[in-house]
Parts: structure tokens; C-alpha cells; sequence
């Protein structure tokens, strides 16, 4: 009875560790994209408010989910912002390495779908206000094909 008390409140204990972790995350979110593929002239646009009086920085993170008939080991994304100045766009080409030299999926997998993120820049914010951020892609297809989801992530530095 008494390791049982023991492992609940270890349990309990990590699991508010564990979301206490996330308070520094600003802006979550993603966009599926069609089954058929995600078409060379399809934009997506992600709309963040930023809310905080007192200016900090925010580190800005891609996230990709691609299933495993996605016929590359990396995917290329162009990413335009306007979190410094609302009148000002910044375009970023970010590069995804989704598989390696192998074939191999890098990502966090489960069932056919692989996740993977990456840290692509650091911005400061002059105010707060409504901001866009718009993700095309890069690849040479037309229409890309394996690719479930693409999302922003945003934190607090």
C-alpha cells in the first residue's frame, strides 16, 4: 500500500512536471493537408496573436507530419513572417530531414505517420498585435504527395 502511494504520487508529480513544461508555448498549431497532395501554389497561413504588453523574444519552431509513402528524405519549406513589424515579411527557406542516408525515418513515428520539428529562428516582436505566418512549399513537385500536416510552433524564449 505504501509503494502504491508512493509510485501515484511519483506519477503525479512528473505528469505536472511535464505540463508545466509547456507554459513557455505561445502559438500551437497545425494545418492537414489534403489527401491528394499539397498543391506548389497552395499557401498556408497561420494567424498568431501576441497578447504580452512587454515585449520578449520567441523562438519559432516547423513541424511536419509526412506518412511513409512520402517519396523524399527531406522536404523544403519557405516561411514568411511579419512577428517584428507587422508590415515587414521575412522569408526563411527551412530544410527538413525526414529520413536518413537509409531510408529510415528520423522522426518520432507511430502507425504509417512520423513527426519532426525543428527550430528555425528567434524574433522579437516590436508590440503586441495580430501577426501571420505563411508556409509554402518548396519541393519541386506540383503536388507533393505523403504529407499530412505542417505547423507553427511558437515559445517563449
Amino acid at each position: 500500500m505504501k509503494s502504491l502511494l508512493k509510485n501515484s504520487l511519483f506519477i503525479l508529480f512528473s505528469a505536472y512536471l511535464l505540463t508545466a513544461c509547456n507554459d513557455n508555448t505561445v502559438y500551437h498549431s497545425y494545418q492537414s493537408l489534403p489527401d491528394e497532395g499539397w498543391e506548389k501554389r497552395d499557401t498556408l497561413s497561420f494567424q498568431i496573436a501576441i497578447t504580452d504588453s512587454i515585449p520578449t523574444t520567441l523562438r519559432l519552431f516547423a513541424e511536419v507530419r509526412n506518412r511513409i509513402g512520402y517519396p523524399y528524405h527531406d522536404l523544403h519549406l519557405f516561411i514568411s513572417q511579419n512577428l517584428q513589424d507587422s508590415t515587414v515579411w521575412h522569408t526563411d527557406t527551412i530544410a527538413f530531414n525526414l529520413a536518413d542516408s537509409t531510408g529510415k525515418w528520423t522522426g518520432h513515428g507511430w502507425g504509417n505517420i512520423y513527426q519532426s520539428e525543428t527550430f528555425f529562428k528567434s524574433v522579437l516582436p516590436l508590440h503586441s498585435g495580430n501577426y501571420t505566418i505563411k508556409v509554402i512549399n518548396g519541393m519541386k513537385d506540383e503536388k507533393l504527395q505523403g504529407l499530412n500536416d505542417i505547423g507553427i510552433r511558437i515559445e517563449k524564449q
